[in-house]
């Protein structure tokens, strides 16, 4: 049996700092906040498989952000798998984006910025830790295969995520030895379904792609910020102006156009989540730096063809959740 932590362990005024302490303990040095209203609840369990650390992890809904300000200081050279269970998770690394829902997995890599939104209202996740070298022992380069969902209705979904969740199992009542096998059968699975994003013999990066991924990163941290502009990014950055520019041209776009996009696509995202009916229209706009409500509504309407409403309605209706209908909506 593996360590068990718990928030149940503190006083509720003590349970964000405690459990930031486990997450950092538990992981890799990561800002943690909490996502939802009352007394936070989170529990942690793991173990050792082998090279590999198995993390169970049932939380209330938060968000986990590396930044550059860990890396400065990090150690740490590891690999985490994420196995989605229960809820739903948004995690961004390396200018890509996957959204997992229960069954999928992807990849984050310790050596370089990410963000994972973990929703709920009750988040259930499993996580291998393993090192990078395990990897690229097997062919793998981290860095094109972070982010990528890998569906738990695909032809390698289907094989990855049962077998490990069922060798991590196994693992809890066998010896050392079975251990090892296990996680070696798993890391080569892992690598099998990670090997079309990041096969050693993939081309290289175009010249100006890692400064777009960190700036784009840096946009996904920041879309809550409704005065988050050019100037603000390029400074970030230690950049001019036209040399962000440029990197928005060069990918036939401009910076205005992607933040829009960004933050239209988490309003879709989260107007179509049961488990976000309550808030109102204008509370997810202005989640996404969008507070202003009838601008929300006419871009929303220009890029998916309907309005905000409608589209939630919609959703709900297919997921047979009914719209919250105790506060009125804002926007049409």
């Amino acid at each position: 049996m593996g360590r068990v932590l718990s928030t149940e362990q503190v006083a509720p005024r003590d349970r964000i700092a405690y459990w930031h302490e486990v997450i950092c303990s538990t992981f890799i040095k990561l800002d943690v906040a909490q996502t939802s209203g009352g007394s936070f609840r989170g529990m942690v369990r793991d173990h050792e498989v082998g090279p590999i650390r198995a993390t169970r992890i049932v939380t209330d809904p938060m968000t986990a952000e590396r930044s550059r300000r860990h890396l400065r200081a990090a150690e740490e050279d590891v690999c985490l798998l994420a196995l989605q269970l229960r809820g739903r998770t948004i995690g961004h690394q390396d200018g890509r984006r996957a959204v997992l829902a229960p069954g999928d997995l992807a990849l984050f890599d310790s050596t370089r910025p990410y963000l994972v939104d973990f929703q709920g209202p009750r988040f259930d996740h499993l996580v291998l830790q393993f090192p990078r070298a395990a990897l690229r022992e097997r062919g793998i380069e981290a860095d094109g295969a972070t982010a990528r969902r890998i569906a738990v209705d695909s032809m390698i979904g289907r094989l990855v995520s049962p077998f490990i969740v069922n060798a991590t199992r196994v693992a809890d009542a066998a010896g050392p030895e079975t251990g090892e096998r296990l996680a070696e059968m798993a890391l080569d699975l892992v690598a099998t379904a990670l090997a079309p994003f990041g096969g050693l013999d993939r081309p290289p990066p175009a010249p100006g792609e890692e400064l777009l991924h960190r700036v784009e990163l840096y946009m996904q941290l920041h879309l809550s910020d409704p005065g988050l502009s050019p100037p603000k990014v390029a400074a970030a950055h230690n950049i001019s102006l036209r040399q962000l520019h440029r990197l928005f041209a060069r990918e036939g776009t401009t910076f205005g156009r992607r933040l829009r996009e960004e933050r239209l696509r988490r309003c879709f995202d989260d107007l179509a989540s049961p488990l976000l009916a309550a808030r109102s229209i204008a509370e997810i706009g202005a989640r996404w730096g969008m507070p202003d409500a009838p601008g929300l509504s006419r871009a929303f309407r220009a890029r998916y063809g309907m309005s905000p409403r409608e589209h939630r309605r919609a959703a709900l209706a297919m997921s047979g959740t009914a719209p919250h209908t105790a506060r009125p909506e804002v926007l049409a």
